[in-house]
């Protein structure tokens, strides 16, 4: 059992490492930042059109109740989006449709690049009046920050002062307005120094006497952490209710591995069965990696989406990493501990009566 509970450990931890990087808030494009886009104005403004950025200005969302066809225009001022109440319709024939699909882009194919401008072939992509897109005008595209960030990271800056995205509701044009700001965050040093405080505690607790009943505990607040941290990442994406829970599943598809085997190593450790220590340090490291390493930037970085709010994200990262890396080494010790040899105590000869 306890190489089958090896090998396992060491696969999903390897799964853990190479997930880690680009777990954190995956969906959508949806990460800890520092750029803010704000969105300024709508003119004119119309009762029933409600535009918005969500997703820490990762998209667009725009929701059309006026009983009117709106039009969006893509880059170059091509019909985009038709956005009323027959629902949602694409124009195959503009580039926007191509780039605005993911948060990087993708490319558009030789028909798109190649139609004229007011060319389109339209698809219907959704029966409701509400689309969202990942609108490269009002976020920062490049992957090195700008020049005037670059020369002082730890200031304020206006990156884009004001981008416009514009449309036509009917008749009537409409111009969406916005800028874009560099806010820097504050100083991780809190957070790992309580991430590192926990770690202490759990070790403690491993070395006790009722380590069994203590280490399950552990585990227990670990998973529940867990959990907490993705319902919190499902919910900082834009759509329905049911379908930001179930980003919240599927988001991290390895964290319900770590959830199962925190359980299975509640049920061993209360038993003070040493299974249940090698399942727990799986589940520690798994989360640890995860939900802590795989989502660190969140502790440093001025807009965090999280359904919760920042201070609630930053606190459960840190204990991820605290409880989960502490619940391994706690484990490992006394693994460790329990295979060596106990030394047999010595027997005292006595020496035989000379007759």
């Amino acid at each position: 059992m306890r190489r089958i509970l090896l090998s396992a450990a060491a696969v999903l931890v390897w799964l853990g490492l190479a997930a880690a990087p680009a777990s954190a808030h995956s969906v959508s494009g949806v990460s800890a930042t520092n750029f803010h886009t704000n969105l300024t104005s709508v003119a004119p403004e119309v009762p029933g059109l409600d535009v918005k950025v969500v997703e820490a200005g990762s998209r667009l969302q725009v929701e059309n109740h006026t009983g009117q066809e709106l039009l969006v225009y893509g880059y170059k001022d091509e019909p985009y989006l038709r956005i009323g109440p027959e629902g949602v319709f694409q124009n195959r024939l503009s580039p926007a449709t191509y780039l605005n699909q993911t948060r990087k882009g993708n490319q558009p194919p030789a028909a798109a690049q190649n139609a004229k401008v007011g060319d389109t072939d339209w698809q219907k992509i959704s029966s409701e009046p509400v689309a969202r897109w990942h609108d490269h005008r009002i976020h920062w595209m490049l992957a090195t920050n700008p020049p005037m960030v670059q020369r002082a990271p730890n200031q304020r800056h206006v990156v884009i002062p004001e981008w416009t995205v514009k449309m036509k509701l009917g008749d009537r044009p409409l111009v969406v307005k916005g800028n874009l700001i560099w806010k820097p965050g504050s100083s991780a040093l809190p957070w790992y120094g309580l991430a590192v405080v926990l770690l202490i505690v759990v070790v403690a607790i491993g070395r006790s006497a009722a380590w069994g009943a203590g280490l399950a505990a552990v585990t227990a607040v670990l998973v529940a952490i867990d959990v907490f941290h993705n319902v919190g990442l499902g919910l900082a994406n834009a759509g329905g209710l049911s379908y930001r829970l179930g980003k919240a599943i599927t988001q991290s598809p390895f964290s319900p591995l770590g959830w199962a085997a925190g359980v299975l190593g509640i049920v061993w450790l209360l038993r003070r069965r040493s299974d249940g220590l090698s399942v727990a340090a799986l589940a520690g490291l798994l989360i640890a990696l995860l939900g802590g390493v795989g989502d660190a930037t969140a502790l440093a970085r001025s807009e965090v989406p999280f359904g919760f709010g920042a201070v609630l994200a930053r606190l459960a990262v840190s204990a991820s990493m605290g409880l989960g890396f502490g619940l391994a080494v706690a484990a490992a010790m006394r693994l460790i501990a329990a295979g060596r040899p106990t030394a047999e105590p010595s027997r005292a000869r006595t020496a035989a009566p000379v007759s």
